[in-house]
């Protein structure tokens, strides 16, 4: 990945800006693993199927869009400059909160922590107890990532069932099934199939993602769908994106709001630190990517 220090002000935060615009970030460090293999329907330790209250809140689907939206959605991969799209109701309200929950009750986070390199230009992963006695310049990143995501679909999982067949069909939606990708195609127009390639995040205090830019990966764009109903303004976790003629662009990480950022040469973007004394700013990452010919359905 190609990166640059930063440039805003140490402790810099927008969220208590009016409306602050669009922005978002991607992962620094490895890219995240595309969606599991499409797990069996969860079951209830004595066999039965998983609560209905899964269910009954329907299939994953989007809030449909305004005119203004849809129109900065179709520019998103050609304006000049760059220009994320940040909307608000990205989920109908109760689907939101219940993937919230699923998300915060993910049994397994582990500490993904990374340093600069000595030239600035990358980075490298780092120990959570290296990544606390390096030099503050030094830090490029650090934040909970959540593992073992195919293990909550086996048998025997202590995962409640709910939570797995609310999981399972947000998968569907967004990675396994073409819902996501169709409705991506028609916002964006990319000329060609996509696929994508799921995270979910969350940040502990004094977690940040220093800039920088993934335009050395094959993204198009990113997602970030954020899952924190406790958030308030001055909690920080506030995305930044830099455009290639230096205009900045921020965003609070507000309750199902969603941000789409296209990746390109010449942009970068960050998040400031996390202030808030709790651990917070779930977040679902998407990176949308050119699907090869095996990967279209």
């Amino acid at each position: 990945m190609t990166h640059s220090p930063a440039t805003t002000a140490p402790g810099a935060d927008a969220s208590a800006a009016p409306d602050a615009s669009p922005t978002t970030a991607g992962p620094i460090g490895p890219t995240a693993p595309a969606a599991p293999d499409a797990p069996h329907a969860p079951h209830a330790p004595d066999g039965r199927n998983a609560p209905a209250a899964a269910a009954a809140l329907g299939p994953f689907r989007p809030v449909d869009r305004s005119p203004a939206e849809r129109a900065a959605l179709a520019a998103l991969l050609r304006a000049d400059p760059a220009r994320p799209v940040h909307l608000d109701g990205f989920l109908p309200d109760e689907q939101a909160r219940a993937l919230g929950e699923t998300v915060r009750a993910l049994p397994v986070w582990e500490t993904s922590a990374v340093l600069w390199n000595p030239d600035r230009a990358a980075t490298r992963p780092a120990s959570p107890e290296e990544w606390r006695a390096a030099p503050p310049e030094e830090r490029a990143a650090v934040r909970d990532v959540a593992r073992d995501i195919p293990a909550l679909f086996d048998e025997g999982s202590r995962y409640a069932a709910e939570h797995r067949a609310r999981l399972s069909d947000f998968f569907v939606f967004a990675g396994m099934g073409t819902v996501l990708r169709d409705l991506l195609d028609r916002w964006t127009d990319p000329g060609g199939p996509l696929t994508t390639n799921i995270e979910f995040a969350r940040y502990r205090s004094g977690d940040t993602l220093g800039e920088h830019s993934d335009a050395e990966s094959d993204t198009l764009f990113v997602l970030n769908l954020y899952l924190d109903p406790a958030y308030r303004a001055g909690d920080g976790g506030v995305l930044g994106f830099r455009d290639e003629e230096g205009r900045e662009h921020l965003m609070p990480p507000r309750f199902n709001s969603l941000s789409v950022m296209p990746i390109r040469p010449g942009c970068v973007h960050w998040v400031t630190p996390w202030r808030a004394d709790r651990v917070g700013r779930h977040t679902v990452s998407i990176a949308a990517v050119p699907a090869t010919p095996g990967e279209v359905k």
